[in-house]
């Protein structure tokens, strides 16, 4: 062979080599890969606890943190598991538990459990539990959690001599009082609404006694009286009775609305706390239950841990699993006050009843509709995706409000259609695994084209070619 072959060659490999290593210096196999979602305030207490663990712990690999969007985070790691390049440690929402393990995406934690006698799942809020199990194996921990609660605003509420909501509250008391507290300028503009409730109008189809998928969850039944009665509540809410605004409006941050005292009424999650407490008037906000329907029923997130089946460093991954629910991890994680700790000994404690963002609170409250909770926002199952049932219900109350269509009519065009994703689902053919990865594709590629660059560079002719 020529010494020009042979210099061009090793060359060509010489700087692939260094390719390699570069990547490699960032090759996700070299850490423990944490994924989670989140706001910024949230991304920053996690990598805290990341940070903590990595320097305390001294683990032999480092924790590294990923995070994307809340929108269609199922769906991207339902990717990357097709890809092979699953994250070593997954933070999910309890509902997508059953659709991932039937993909195999979980690892099975329950003989991690059995053999470690540092670790106890009974220590942990037992309505917790059952999100974490599919059949009767745990696939994952419970991490932390919030329910749905009615935000108030108490100085508007002593303004009009209105009684403070509570657990008696139905919807008619909420409709009373959110006639009463909505206030309108001098040109008949609303100047302060009396209620936002859209944020629990999957809650409200449960008040009643409607349901998005059966009991086995592999079929859409959402057209039912008591779903459409609900969607039609919601609608007439701003629509029929003026005390919200339109589900239509582009660009409204509810959130903006009632901490700036435009808003009396707001049913949302423990996440808001802090920043209403930050930004009102001190004493001037609580929470209570979110009225009930025919049934009382309530919205609750449940976040878990759960170790990917794909992972090659599961024992690693279960450690730090472990840290994250851990006394330790969970007080770090109660801190910020955005989240409530699954951990039973803690939430039940002054940490969190008395906790130092939300001293005037009624921090109880979030506990007490524990029990009554359903599955926030929805309960999927298998075949379809929170993304899916959200984009068709919103669509089926955009129809309604445009007039196009009663509540019942639309809702069984959602229901057609999650069915027709479910069926598709049922029929689809299993996925072709991916082998390789995507560091050793590229430096291949790189070694190709950098040996033919450096052959026409030299006008080097390759043996066989004229």
């Amino acid at each position: 062979m020529p010494a020009r072959i042979i210099g061009t060659l090793i060359g060509a490999l010489v700087l692939t080599a260094a390719l390699f290593f570069y990547l490699l210096g960032d090759d996700p196999s070299q850490f423990v890969n944490f994924s989670t979602w989140g706001t910024a305030t949230e991304i920053a207490s996690f990598q805290r606890l990341i940070d903590h663990y990595n320097a305390t712990r001294s683990p032999r690999h480092r924790v590294r943190l990923s995070h994307g969007e809340q929108i269609q985070y199922t769906e991207r790691l339902i990717v990357q598991a097709a890809a092979g390049n699953l994250p070593d440690v997954m933070h999910l929402d309890r509902k997508d538990l059953p659709l991932f393990v039937s993909r195999g995406m979980c690892e099975d934690l329950t003989p991690y459990m059995e053999r470690d006698s540092s670790f106890h799942i009974t220590d942990y809020l037992p309505a917790l539990l059952p999100g974490c199990k599919v059949g009767t194996q745990f696939y994952a921990v419970p991490h932390n959690f919030s329910t749905l609660v009615l935000y108030y605003n108490k100085s508007h509420f002593d303004a009009e001599g209105i009684a403070y909501p509570d657990s008696t509250w139905t919807w008619d008391d909420l409709l009373r009082a959110a006639r009463r507290l909505t206030r309108r300028d001098a040109q008949g503009t609303i100047a302060r609404y009396g209620c936002m409730m859209t944020l629990a109008v999957q809650t409200l189809i449960a008040q009643n006694d409607g349901r998005v998928l059966n009991a086995t969850l592999d079929s859409c039944i959402v057209a039912s009286p008591g779903a459409a009665g609900a969607v039609q509540f919601i609608v007439d809410l701003s629509e029929k009775y003026g005390v919200s605004w339109s589900m239509l409006s582009q660009n409204i941050q509810w959130d903006d609305m009632f901490a700036g005292g435009r808003l009396s009424m707001i049913a949302n999650g423990r996440w808001a706390a802090p920043w209403y407490m930050r930004t009102m008037q001190p004493g001037s906000i609580d929470a209570a239950p979110l009225p009930r329907g025919k049934l009382r029923r309530g919205g609750a997130v449940n976040h878990i841990m759960a170790v990917a089946s794909q992972s090659t460093k599961k024992d690693e991954a279960w450690q730090f699993v472990k840290y994250l629910v851990s006394e330790e991890g969970q007080r770090m994680l109660n801190d910020d006050g955005a989240n409530i700790p699954a951990l039973r000994s803690l939430v039940y404690s002054d940490a969190f009843l008395r906790h130092h963002t939300t001293p005037t609170m009624n921090n109880s409250v979030f506990l007490e509709e524990l029990p009554h909770s359903v599955v926030w926002p929805f309960e999927q199952g298998i075949y379809v995706t929170h993304f899916v049932l959200q984009t068709q219900l919103e669509l089926a109350i955009r129809r309604v409000l445009l007039g196009q269509m009663t509540a019942m009519q639309s809702l069984r065009i959602m229901q057609d259609n999650v069915n027709g994703v479910i069926q598709s689902h049922r029929t689809a053919p299993d996925a072709v695994p991916f082998f390789g990865s995507v560091l050793s594709y590229v430096c291949g590629a790189c070694a190709a084209g950098l040996f033919l660059f450096l052959v026409r560079r030299r006008g080097v002719r390759l043996p066989g070619r004229g």
